[in-house]
């Protein structure tokens, strides 16, 4: 096992804490330089695994409302946490994209059976909803007065021109 490295269970593992006394005063004290504890660090490795904040806690050795406190008040915990799931949502997203010409074809074939209708049906369902077409109101929509399309492209380019001094400011 690498140094630093403590075996939780189902083949986790976690940094180990140098000191206990340091995980005493982790614990009580918040951390003001804006770096995470080697208990948060923990905690985070465990939530994005898909731990429960139970879970966590007893991994790294603190109550259970402790990290949900680190969830819901602590913002450079919330911050690595949410950098750290975009960073696997990311990887699962590359997977995903890799798969969807696999997807379209068994859908295509699937389309193509003459066999079974009920089939055929099914694949035809999940191509409408996979473009977003299934259930959609599809008649044509807007204004068919000039005057009421000025008025809306002139109220929208207000709404960007207001975002734009707000998010200047």
């Amino acid at each position: 096992m690498a140094a630093g490295l403590t075996s939780v269970s189902c083949g986790v593992f976690v940094r180990s804490m140098t000191d206990p006394k340091e995980e005493v005063l982790s614990m009580a004290k918040p951390d003001k330089t804006g770096q995470l504890t080697v208990q948060q660090e923990n905690a985070i490795d465990l939530l994005v695994q898909g731990r429960s904040d139970r879970e966590a806690a007893e991994a790294v050795g603190v109550a259970r409302q402790t990290v949900t406190t680190w969830r819901n008040s602590n913002a450079e915990f919330v911050a690595e946490l949410n950098r750290r799931r975009q960073e696997v949502w990311g990887s699962q997203v590359e997977q995903l994209k890799h798969l969807v010409a696999r997807a379209v074809q068994v859908l295509a074939e699937d389309l193509d059976d003459v066999e079974d209708k009920a089939l055929r049906q099914r694949a035809a369902v999940h191509i409408l909803r996979a473009v977003g077409l299934y259930g959609a109101n599809l008649a044509p929509a807007g204004a068919t007065d000039s005057e009421a399309i000025k008025l809306e492209w002139a109220k929208e380019q207000h709404m960007k021109n207001t975002e734009r001094m707000l998010y200047a400011s």
